[in-house]
């Protein structure tokens, strides 16, 4: 063979395998996906469900909790209730058996008793796992489950913990720390939230010490995101009753701008999206579109639109593409899915979405619904109209409100009592 048709065939093979690999995302590493945003990356993916149904690899039982799952490699790491503890969970991705548990908290019970269990979704970085429970138990852990440090972030930095009968505040609608911890450099990220400067603080990494604190907003739902903005960087914070940005290394404060609900419960995380920040709340918060400009210190903050009616979300994050929010919408009753122009806020279309709430994943150009009923649709969705492409019913039970997961094309589910592996790979003809 000639020298240079060897290197032809040589680049080709490579060329292939590198398109292969970009077709199935390896990772999942944090709450809502690598971007933290909700959106996979992966395509060519089985949606003809109706001839080749996607095949449930494994089905375990798993404790109680709202937590999603990270995945890193061909390890899931979650967090469940034992017994009367909150621990974090890593399983095999193969077959879902447990690899091992990490007793980290006493396990949480929210005061409307809507589920025991932790919340938080942890976070996997560099061969290290972050993991945050229901009343502020902060651990960073090895990926093979050794401590490295823990901290509660309501003790560390003086702030009262809301679900303390001492507090004086609306007990009943504190559902517990439900906000997934960010990395961003060296840091974690969490928000105790309180009047003493630490609504937000990071942690770092490594050893767990405290670095700064900043901010005097009330405790809130959403998780922290990190974004760039003409390049500069920022931690962008959805509190009890604002939105706040934080300048990372340092945490002062950037701006401050007026957003929230009478019971403080902001919980559909943010979105950075085509130079706009987008957020939304339930209980008559409504929706806006942020636009954000540097400045040398404090930046400017315009609202391109608000509504308090077109759009409220409830727990799960909208998703954001091709200039269009698509979203959840509803709190107590009346749910919907609505399609929603980015710019301008005006609604394009609207759905009962079979009566439930729901969460949503982007991917390969769809939108995956994943129902609190424990039901899967995939949809057609645009701006003008949607179409029901496929559907599962029937895959778990009430109250499936932890975010699905997809990477290497499996699609991972939970409920109340179990936690599901779908094979959403497109299998040769």
């Amino acid at each position: 063979m000639h020298p240079s048709t060897f290197r032809c065939i040589l680049v080709a093979v490579i060329v292939g395998l590198l398109t292969s690999h970009a077709l199935l995302g390896s990772d999942w590493p944090q709450f809502l996906g690598p971007n933290r945003n909700g959106i996979s990356a992966e395509t060519g993916l089985n949606w003809d469900w109706a001839r080749k149904p996607p095949k449930t690899l494994w089905k375990v039982p798993l404790g109680a909790g709202y937590s999603s799952v990270a995945v890193a490699g061909d390890r899931i790491y979650t967090a469940a209730k034992k017994g009367e503890r909150d621990f974090v969970v890593c399983l095999d991705a193969k077959d879902g058996h447990e690899v091992w548990s990490y007793d980290a908290a006493p396990s949480y019970l929210d005061m409307q008793k809507q589920g025991a269990g932790p919340r938080a979704t942890p976070t996997v970085y560099q061969g290290k796992v972050y993991a945050l429970f229901g009343m502020g138990e902060l651990v960073g852990l090895t990926t093979d489950g050794k401590r490295v440090w823990d901290v509660n972030v309501f003790k560390d930095t003086g702030t009262a913990n809301p679900a303390e009968s001492s507090v004086k505040m609306e007990k009943w609608f504190y559902w517990g720390v439900s906000y997934s911890p960010l990395i961003e450099g060296d840091l974690v990220i969490v928000m105790p939230g309180g009047k003493k400067g630490s609504a937000v603080a990071a942690y770092h990494r490594e050893n767990g010490k405290r670095v700064w604190t900043a901010g005097d907003d009330p405790f809130g739902y959403a998780s922290p995101i990190a974004i760039s903005a003409a390049g500069r960087r920022a931690i962008i914070c959805a509190t009890g009753q604002s939105v706040l940005g934080i300048e990372p290394t340092k945490g002062s404060v950037l701006f401050r701008h007026a957003f929230g609900n009478q019971f403080n419960a902001t919980a559909a995380t943010p979105v950075w999206k085509d130079n706009v920040l987008f957020v939304s709340a339930a209980y008559g918060g409504g929706s806006a579109a942020l636009e954000l400009t540097p400045g040398n210190d404090a930046w400017q903050v315009r609202e391109l639109w608000r509504n308090k009616k077109s759009l409220q979300t409830l727990m799960a994050t909208p998703i954001v593409q091709d200039g269009f929010i698509y979203s959840a919408h509803g709190d107590l009753s009346a749910f919907q899915v609505k399609c929603v122009d980015l710019k301008t806020g005006d609604v394009k279309w609207s759905d009962r979405a079979g009566e439930q709430r729901c969460a949503l994943l982007g991917v390969d150009g769809r939108l995956l619904v994943w129902g609190e009923k424990g039901s899967l649709l995939a949809l057609n969705a645009t701006p003008e109209a949607y179409t029901v492409e496929a559907e599962l019913p029937g895959l778990l039970k009430y109250k499936s409100w932890a975010m699905p997961a997809l990477a290497d094309g499996r699609l991972y589910l939970r409920d109340q009592s179990h936690l599901l592996c779908l094979d959403l790979r497109r299998k040769p003809e």
